[in-house]
């Protein structure tokens, strides 16, 4: 029998938790959007009116700023960051500036990189580091993306992560990188997959894959679901779809659905790193919240 990613259900206990521990908080939590104007695309327009949309929804503060080239957007991020009123920035990539997206995310001061794309935060989650100062209680955060996948395969473990072979076809620093780190800190072996690899070792990885994560943004690319073995989890990120789940009905241990996507999750996982750079926060494990 395959089991649906009930994504709605997750972010919610997510979105309650959040709300929980706001609550606790001797102000509200803002959040900052950073793009480039005219040089958008429509995907990160719709994604920052969602955000801002899911912010008015918890009661917090959300700021859209916009940017007409590269030294406004430095300047913008520089006072956002000396700005104590703001506790989360979110830049929406890519940029399309001469300057590289890499280089934009490390100008995010860490204890407000709500994406966890700063070389700091990314460098903490390679050695497994858990806090930014242990000693505020302050954590690391992580991309949201790769961190909705985890918590979506630990809500429902099908397949345990601890042991499983992996692999992802995506290889960028929001999704694919960082999430093949956080799968082996898990005791995962991963396998990452992307444009440059061959077709055949594609295939031959797939097949061998105890959980398959694909997020290709070309809406052409499809993975065949011939490939996918008996049980396993398959976690579809792109927005377009890049399998045929119903093709895996039966099948597969675990799936996405194209009507109840991840994306739900990720926006959660992002005001979750929001909490966090609050202040301290607990651990919060959905598998306990939904059968308390």
């Amino acid at each position: 029998m395959t089991e649906r990613l009930d994504c709605r259900a997750l972010a919610k206990r997510y979105r309650d938790w959040i709300l929980e521990r706001a609550a606790l908080l001797p102000f509200t939590p803002s959040l900052a959007t950073v793009l480039v104007k005219n040089r958008v695309d429509a995907g990160s327009l719709q994604y920052r009116d969602m955000i801002v949309k899911d912010a008015a929804k918890l009661g917090f503060d959300c700021r859209s700023v916009e940017a007409s080239g590269e030294a406004e957007l430095i300047e913008r991020i520089e006072a956002l960051n000396a700005d104590v009123s703001v506790h989360g920035i979110v830049v929406l990539y890519p940029l399309g500036l001469m300057r590289s997206d890499e280089d934009i995310m490390d100008l995010v001061t860490p204890r407000k990189d709500v994406e966890g794309l700063h070389s700091i935060n990314l460098g903490y989650l390679i050695k497994y580091r858990r806090y930014l100062d242990r000693d505020a209680g302050l954590k690391c955060v992580v991309p949201a993306t790769a961190k909705a996948v985890v918590k979506g395969l630990q809500a429902h473990p099908v397949i345990g992560i601890d042991g499983a072979f992996v692999t992802i076809v995506n290889n960028s620093m929001r999704v694919g990188k960082p999430l093949g780190l956080m799968l082996e800190n898990l005791g995962a072996t991963v396998i990452k997959c992307y444009d440059r690899t061959r077709p055949e070792i594609l295939e031959s990885s797939v097949r061998r894959s105890d959980i398959v994560v694909t997020a290709v943004p070309d809406p052409s690319f499809r993975l065949n679901p011939e490939w996918i073995r008996d049980g396993a989890a398959v976690v579809d990120v792109s927005y377009q779809g890049n399998v045929d789940v119903r093709a895996l009905d039966g099948r597969a241990g675990l799936v996405t659905m194209p009507d109840n996507r991840i994306g739900r999750v990720t926006r959660a996982m992002m005001f979750v790193n929001l909490m966090y750079s609050c202040g301290p926060q607990p651990s919060f494990d959905p598998r306990a919240a939904a059968v308390r």
